[in-house]
């Protein structure tokens, strides 16, 4: 019996250089960019809104793209999780007194 062995399993999802768990905060990023580019569009013009939007999609692709190379593809969601930890835990024994 032949069996295939496929390498790419152990890889993660690459979409545009962004990896894994990163793409749905670079579409809801995404997301946000396009509201704020229509509302400057709207209040400014259609050109400003373009330009806009141009250089938020560049600064936020520039600015994820930089996250994940810093955090790695699990590191952000640890690296909140330790946020919520305590800095120190306190022990008060009752056996050991000062």
């Amino acid at each position: 019996m032949r069996c295939r062995v496929y390498r790419n399993l152990d890889r993660p999802f690459n979409l545009l250089g962004v990896k894994g768990r990163y793409i749905p905060v670079a579409l809801a990023g995404l997301l946000g960019i396009v509201v704020l580019s229509v509302i400057l569009g709207a209040a400014l013009g259609t050109f400003a809104g373009l330009v806009g939007a141009v250089v938020m999609i560049v600064a936020g692709y520039v600015g994820l793209l930089e996250v994940q190379q810093r955090f790695g593809e699990k590191g952000l969601s640890r690296f909140f999780g330790s946020l919520r930890l305590p800095r120190f835990i306190l022990v008060r024994s009752k056996v050991w007194k000062r």
